[in-house]
């Protein structure tokens, strides 16, 4: 009798692997299913197929993730907050569930919530350029620019190639009013993407702020030759033109 009873539980628990795996697998196969249309921009349904693997298997962190993920590019941040606080909660190592929530606060306005979330990356990554150049676009937000300066100077120490961090630092001396250095920062970003009309327009900026006219006039007609359609470097153009008495 005490055979038969094992032989029924060893069975009831071979069943139940089975459902397990089953359901884990069905699951996937959802996941995937909201990737595909995540990926055609159709994140209503992304959303209805990782919510149905969740809804099999609750502790599916990926699922959680990848709906945080397309209710962030719906601009629903309270619910990607949500997800991505699940996949903290779940995860043993959520780095990755930290910088995509922190950049959901972002969004929100929440700074504060931000930084924190990024400075716990940087705890387990201490080298992550991600993480410092997103606390780095947190802090610029809150108007802490010095500490934004810091960070986006970590991330250049770290990759010295990485042109959106001398771009934002550049921005964040203009903020400053410190002409002179966002004016190098934009020509090293220059430097990395010579046909970037952003950075000529950005330092057109800071040297129309300096007073310096004609080296305005010429980053404005530059950008607007990289971009015609840059509306910012057309009025700036004219702007200067006209102060410039041409």
């Amino acid at each position: 009798m005490k055979k038969i009873l094992i032989a029924v539980a060893l069975v009831m628990l071979l069943c139940g692997a089975c459902v397990t795996s089953r359901v884990k697998g069905d699951a996937a196969l959802l996941l995937d299913r909201g990737t595909s249309f995540a990926s055609r921009q159709d994140f209503d349904t992304a959303i209805a197929a990782y919510t149905e693997a969740i809804r099999l298997y609750r502790g599916f962190t990926a699922a959680y993730n990848q709906r945080g993920l397309a209710y962030t590019y719906r601009g629903d941040y309270d619910k990607a907050i949500k997800d991505y606080t699940k996949v903290i909660r779940l995860e043993p190592n959520p780095a990755g569930a930290y910088t995509s929530r922190g950049n959901a606060y972002i969004n929100r306005g929440a700074y504060a919530k931000a930084v924190k979330d990024f400075t716990k990356v940087i705890k387990i990554y201490p080298n992550s350029t991600p993480a410092y150049y997103s606390r780095g676009n947190a802090y610029y937000a809150k108007g802490d620019y010095d500490k934004a300066i810091n960070d986006y100077t970590k991330v250049i120490s770290i990759s010295p190639d990485y042109a959106a961090a001398y771009y934002n630092r550049g921005n964040a001396y203009y903020a400053k009013g410190d002409y002179d250095k966002a004016i190098l920062d934009d020509t090293l970003v220059i430097k990395i993407i010579p046909d970037n009309a952003v950075a000529y327009a950005s330092r057109g900026t800071a040297y129309y702020n300096k007073g310096n006219y004609d080296k305005a006039i010429e980053d404005f007609t530059k950008a607007l030759e990289l971009d015609p359609n840059n509306a910012i470097a057309k009025q700036n153009l004219e702007n200067a033109r006209n102060t410039r008495g041409y």
